[in-house]
């Protein structure tokens, strides 16, 4: 009688009545409390619901009753893993193991326990018994096991487990893909860039593949083929194919229209939802909107330096502040500034995408703000799981997610014309002055030219943005420009020797000595940074993907930036800064208007020597270099953006007044 409840239950789960067959397995255990599978099929079904206490409780008297049932073990270990109960995990994986010892499911979870307890070599020794036990099953665990361990902040062990998984399975693409990606991470681009065009070659149709390969093709400099290659990529993401993330897409692409597809078929991807949206928790009397920034960057990082003083600013009276953190903990005196500045701050690295979501909703969050996007350790899926009833694009990805849950961006007029809106899946918030949070001008005393590795004469043309951003047209434009100004040099930011050997060469075919190419040394402080930077006249910007952050040091180090105005975001927040603080003709609208500016500040050296001179004597009158206005003017469109949520009127643009 009882096997054919029993089998009636099995029935009812197997057709989706879960609350059928629970009854029926409880019904049956309330009357024979020794029935193992009644036990093994209800901690299934709770499992299933997201019962996770209840359905290990469950599991535990499964195993007081059948104590050799390896696979019950091994449910408890996943269970565990899914509650963040490491140590219990790995001693749940531990007991399937002595059980079953070829069991390759456990060898996979006890590495997956292991990396979460920071026990990389031994993780990866777990990983490879369960390639052996399963050769075809395990190798996906071992790929999900490295890739962990890169958004742990812990690449040099990630490259250990793919290269350990290459040696395995030398056929893997997406084993020896995942090598070179970490080979990218590390910086290790001219190491990165013949395994990424091997693999290209043998698969030119590879997910995103052709798209890492250009971009550690021009991490080095290296522009051979880069018309056709960038071209070749711009034509599968005009066909919704998966040709390059939006990040690096955008560096060769300045088309707002190709950044939204490409945006769109990677979100589809990468970033959509598999499970149902969040539920918030209901909300107390507090009164204050509750903001929450999510960001895997918290620390010595262009977003945290951009960030903590706006952090700082914060009215606490009116707004409660989260600060959700998915990145490393550097330990830096930035880091333990933020975490001051906020009223609450989250760790949440190790959490999947669904449980910070889960936890942002039972926060009872009101806006979440996402400082990361689609840029390296962003975790815009988290927003998928709607995390929070209004969601926003902004500072850490200078372009649109592609999604349709990310309600808004904020931006301003200058760097998101009107004419591009229907290019943005987010509705704009405009911010009156800049949408470029900037720091408060510190103090500093400049080196000398000798010590900064300069010429003792000669006019300084400065660019400082990553090698990446530098493409080949608009280095030929710089070098015109240093041929047409006697004794000027370009001051870059110093990079791998290959990088410096790139532009040395290029700047002979060009007909400039290499000399003239000087390479400035990473310092020991971004003070130190700020101090050289001062010895620069004028920065010349890249194009398509211009200078961000470095762009706001520049000047505020009193540095005239030159620019040249693209269609999109990415090319455009110069712009808004130069704006932002009086010297708006310095944006070009084109290369030979760029050019021109250039050469003339360079024959002209008392004219950018009174640009600099209007910058060190601009009081503070907008929210360049004034956080505090910044802040004022973003909580204003926090507010807007709640008071509409609550009024149920749908996301729409946003205009703030300079009031």
């Amino acid at each position: 009688m009882s096997g054919k409840i029993f089998a009636d239950a099995v029935m009812c789960w197997q057709s989706g009545r879960r609350a059928e067959a629970e009854d029926i397995c409880r019904a049956l255990i309330a009357r024979d409390g020794s029935l193992v599978d009644a036990h093994r099929l209800l901690a299934e079904i709770l499992a299933s619901s997201g019962r996770a206490e209840a359905s290990l409780t469950t599991c535990r008297r499964v195993a007081e009753l059948a104590p050799t049932d390896a696979l019950i073990w091994l449910t408890m270990g996943s269970l565990l893993l899914s509650l963040s109960r490491h140590e219990e995990a790995l001693a749940a994986f531990n007991h399937a193991i002595s059980r079953v010892p070829s069991l390759a499911r456990a060898h996979a979870g006890r590495g997956m326990a292991l990396i979460d307890l920071g026990r990389d070599v031994e993780a990866v020794e777990a990983l490879t018994r369960a390639v052996y036990f399963d050769p075809s099953g395990a190798p996906p665990v071992f790929l999900q096991s490295g890739y962990r361990m890169l958004q742990l902040g812990r690449p040099v062990s990630a490259l250990g487990a793919f290269a350990r998984l290459t040696e395995l399975q030398p056929g893997s693409l997406p084993a020896r893909q995942a090598h070179a990606i970490t080979l990218v991470t590390l910086r290790r681009y001219d190491q990165a860039a013949p395994e990424l065009a091997a693999m290209l070659k043998a698969d030119p149709s590879a997910d995103y593949l052709a798209g890492i390969a250009l971009h550690a093709k021009l991490q080095c400099c290296d522009w051979r083929e880069f018309d056709q290659e960038s071209a070749a990529i711009t034509q599968r993401v005009r066909r919704n194919g998966r040709a390059d993330a939006p990040l690096s897409f955008m560096v060769h692409n300045g088309s707002p229209a190709d950044q939204l597809l490409c945006a769109r078929a990677y979100a589809a991807d990468k970033c959509a939802a598999d499970a149902s949206a969040c539920t918030s928790a209901p909300r107390g009397n507090s009164g204050r909107l509750r903001v929450a920034y999510l960001s895997g960057d918290l620390r010595e990082h262009a977003v945290g330096q951009c960030m903590v003083e706006v952090l700082e600013a914060h009215d606490r009276a009116k707004f409660e502040t989260y600060a959700i953190s998915t990145g490393p903990d550097d330990g830096s005196p930035l880091r333990c500034r933020i975490e001051r500045g906020v009223e609450h701050f989250l760790q949440v690295a190790a959490l999947s995408d669904q449980q910070i979501a889960a936890r942002m909703a039972s926060l009872a969050i009101d806006i979440a703000v996402d400082l990361g996007g689609h840029s390296t350790g962003g975790r815009t899926r988290v927003l998928a799981f709607r995390a929070a009833p209004v969601q926003v694009n902004f500072l850490g990805f200078p372009g649109t997610t592609g999604t349709d849950y990310v309600d808004y961006i904020i931006a301003d007029e200058r760097v998101l014309p009107e004419a591009q809106r229907a290019h943005y899946s987010e509705h704009a918030v405009y911010l009156p002055d800049t949408c470029f949070p900037t720091p408060r001008r510190p103090d500093f005393s400049p080196p000398t030219r000798a010590q900064a590795g300069l010429p003792t004469a000669g006019f300084v043309y400065c660019a400082f943005n990553g090698p990446h951003k530098i493409s080949p047209r608009m280095f030929a434009v710089w070098m015109k420009v240093l041929r047409a100004v006697p004794m000027s040099v370009l001051w870059l930011r110093s990079s791998a020797a290959v990088v410096c050997e790139n532009l040395a060469r290029e700047a002979e075919r060009l007909g400039v000595q290499r000399n003239r190419l000087v390479f400035a040394e990473r310092t020991a402080t971004r003070m130190e940074h700020l101090a050289r930077f001062t010895l620069a006249d004028v920065f010349l910007d890249t194009y398509p993907y211009g200078a961000h952050t470095t762009a706001s040091e520049a000047l505020l180090a009193h540095v005239p930036v030159v620019t040249l105005k693209g269609p999109a975001f990415a090319s455009r927040i110069a712009f808004s800064l130069l704006c932002a603080c009086g010297l708006e003709p310095l944006a070009a609208n084109s290369v030979e208007r760029y050019e021109a500016i250039a050469v003339d500040l360079g024959l002209h050296p008392c004219r950018t020597a009174e640009l600099k001179r209007d910058l060190v004597m601009s009081a503070p009158r907008n929210a360049l270099f004034a956080p505090q206005i910044f802040c004022r003017q973003l909580e204003t469109a926090y507010l807007q953006m709640h008071d509409r949520r609550l009024t149920g009127e749908r996301p729409s643009p946003i205009r703030i007044s300079p009031d």
